[in-house]
């Protein structure tokens, strides 16, 4: 059971040693041949200590009592009933012949006995009732808010899907008019790419080496259409594969890098896929020599998409970075926290 710092209520417990003391002190005082004054005070107090903890525990143990309001009164009742029941309970068995003390003395010490023992507790019981409502409340805003990034995330996977498929189907059918056998090569890797790929594509996040192991898929087909000249490379230790990325981000890069610079650009061409962890962050670069920053560069369904699903699962702690190399082409760099399935 949770303890009383996270909110959780703590069980009242019911006043069964006080109520058998009670019974005890008064089955003595009834068959003893002599009472005492002492002994009429202690039973008028226990009883009235009973009564108004029995009172308390029903306030909080009987469910349809919703309201602080409700309780309170249950409260009060319960203290006025353990009053009148102490004063008759000492009148019943006050010595005959003793001098009674001042009317005022007993009801005082009876309340001062009960706000001291009673009212802390139910003042404390309280305060539960306010924190769990106030944990329910944040829950249920939490679960609102989950359900409603989960069906932007959906939205944002919706659009990225056929981006993806697109465009790869289309490269494809370019190449079915220049070599009708690496056509049907490249089928092949397709298919048994969208194999492997679909089942992750509708999840939030894959591991990165499942990302890193499409993306090397997809640069194998791509490399059919541009033989030798095309070359690319994926490096990653074994610790890093195993961090968690949204699907398909990786493929957004490398779609963007061969689209806006590998493609126009004659010549040799390559792109490079390097991971590393750094101080709890993990950093995926899609690097290639291809044209460069040019105006449209960004501008596309699939960054734009990157960008998005980045900032609906980690916020300000991750973004999309685009840099010029020296060397000519772009370097694509995503920073997000370095997490793994164990760790969500």
């Amino acid at each position: 059971m949770p303890g009383p710092d996270n909110g959780s209520l703590t069980p009242v417990s019911w006043p069964l040693l006080p109520a058998l003391a009670v019974l005890g002190m008064s089955a003595f005082a009834s068959f003893s041949a002599s009472r005492s004054a002492w002994l009429a005070d202690s039973l008028a107090i226990l009883l009235a200590y009973t009564l108004a903890q029995a009172g308390l525990c029903l306030s909080q143990k009987i469910l349809w009592f919703k309201h602080a309001s409700q309780r309170w009164a249950i409260l009060a009742l319960s203290v006025v009933l353990a009053l009148l029941a102490g004063l008759k309970a000492e009148a019943v068995f006050w010595p005959a012949m003793s001098t009674g003390h001042a009317s005022w003395l007993l009801p005082a010490i009876i309340l001062v006995f009960i706000f001291a023992t009673v009212l802390p507790a139910a003042i404390d019981q309280e305060i539960r009732h306010r924190t769990q409502a106030s944990l329910a409340a944040e829950a249920s805003k939490h679960k609102v808010e989950r359900q409603m990034l989960e069906a932007r995330l959906a939205a944002l996977q919706g659009q990225i899907e056929p981006h993806f498929l697109f465009n790869t189907l289309a490269n494809t059918r370019a190449l079915i008019h220049q070599d009708a056998n690496q056509a049907e090569q490249m089928l092949n890797h397709l298919i048994a790419y969208l194999r492997a790929a679909m089942p992750d594509m509708r999840l939030s996040t894959t591991t990165l080496g499942q990302e890193l192991d499409r993306a090397a898929a997809y640069l194998q087909i791509f490399q059919i259409r541009l033989g030798a000249r095309f070359q690319y490379s994926v490096q990653a230790a074994d610790e890093v594969r195993a961090c968690l990325i949204p699907p398909l981000a990786i493929m957004s890069l490398v779609e963007n890098a061969i689209k806006h610079g590998i493609e126009p650009q004659p010549g040799e061409v390559r792109i490079d896929i390097h991971a590393r962890c750094e101080g709890g962050t993990l950093h995926v670069a899609v690097r290639d020599n291809g044209r460069g920053f040019q105006n449209e560069l960004g501008s596309g369904v699939g960054l734009l998409n990157v960008q998005e699903r980045l900032l609906a699962l980690f916020g300000e702690k991750a973004e999309l970075r685009l840099s010029p190399l020296q060397t000519g082409g772009v370097n694509a760099e995503l920073i997000l926290p370095a997490t793994t399935r164990g760790q969500t």
